[in-house]
């Protein structure tokens, strides 16, 4: 989830206007479309939660962040309480209204229903194609842990008025990503990421819990509109943000950059690692490796501290950080975090 600390721990009028295209010439109606933008970056705001107070924040975030001359298009979908869905096509702003136009209505839906997304994520690549897209995950959330576990607060991504979506429905959704960015907590374990590899070229997030200010949008959306995103930099704005508060309470961050392409090894070499080492795994005293997470029973440790733990000197480990260090191309965290 995103943390509460007050934390974060479309198609009958595109039909319509097809039949009036057949009224020009198909020399003129080519003439008469817009260039083709460099990317469409999509926000997925699931707030139908106890976030729900923290949308407006983040996308008035947006408006002062947004630059006309970015090449691309910032598009936002918004779930909140009480109010049907919608999509905003961001404009910039610098007050502290949402000024933003509506662009899409939608009836009341599930929005952590992957159909439902699915169809949502259609419908802006259609009305604004680009040559790539960027997608932002916007909600609570918790890694790998699946809906059905029996568990406080253990869910995967999007909650939508107590319903969810696991990990292995999101990774079924249809396209690739330049990136994939998730402003939603415990999003950056390795399971996580590893079943998501598919779906984007980086994955953006966090290993631990995310405050609800999230990431500080008006800092970071020149990089995302970047020929090559320059996801790093992303990164660094938002620790930075997390440094810059003056009470250590707030000071607490984690954020990673993943290049999936990689991820391929290192599942190779760790489950040749597990299968060898299997036998160790109940031994384990699990107050001697890095924890994620702030729950009373801890549910999130720290992959590699793991595996040290149960393999010892093996030389596989020394390839095994190898291939996390080509895969995590940025990790940056705070001294301590949320506890």
């Amino acid at each position: 989830m995103k943390y509460k600390y007050g934390c974060r721990n479309l198609f009958g009028f595109l039909v319509f206007l097809g039949l009036t295209g057949l009224l020009f010439s198909c020399h003129r109606k080519h003439e008469e479309e817009p260039p083709l933008k460099g990317r469409t970056v999509i926000v997925y705001m699931i707030g139908d939660n106890s976030l729900n107070s923290d949308i407006e924040p983040d996308i008035n975030e947006m408006e002062r962040g947004w630059n006309a001359g970015f090449d691309g298009h910032l598009i936002v979908y918004v779930d909140r309480t009480r109010t049907a869905p919608y999509v905003l096509e961001i404009t910039a702003d610098r007050s502290n209204t949402v000024v933003s136009p509506e662009v899409l209505k939608y009836s009341e839906q599930n929005s952590s229903s992957i159909g439902v997304m699915e169809k949502v994520l259609a419908d802006i690549k259609n009305m604004y194609p680009a040559e790539s897209y960027g997608l932002i995950l916007w909600s609570h959330a918790s890694g790998w842990l699946p809906a059905t576990m029996i568990a406080p607060k253990t869910r995967v991504f999007g909650e939508d008025n107590g319903q969810y979506m696991e990990i292995t429905e999101l990774a079924g959704l249809s396209g690739k990503y330049d990136f994939l960015i998730f402003d939603a907590c415990d999003m950056m374990g390795i399971e996580s990421a590893y079943e998501l590899r598919h779906n984007a070229d980086y994955i953006v997030g966090s290993v631990t819990e995310i405050l609800a200010g999230g990431f500080p949008y008006n800092e970071i959306l020149e990089y995302l509109f970047m020929e090559n995103p320059d996801l790093s930099s992303a990164c660094r704005k938002f620790m930075e943000f997390y440094r810059s508060f003056s009470y250590s309470e707030m000071q607490t961050a984690a954020m990673s950059v993943v290049k999936t392409e990689n991820l391929n090894g290192i599942a190779s070499v760790s489950r040749d690692l597990i299968q060898k080492y299997k036998s160790r795994i109940a031994e384990i005293d699990v107050s001697t490796i890095q924890k994620y997470d702030s729950r009373t029973t801890t549910l999130f440790f720290d992959f590699l501290d793991f595996l040290e733990n149960i393999a010892e000197d093996d030389a596989d480990l020394q390839t095994l950080r190898n291939q996390l260090s080509s895969a995590v191309i940025f990790e940056d965290h705070t001294p301590f975090i949320l506890d």
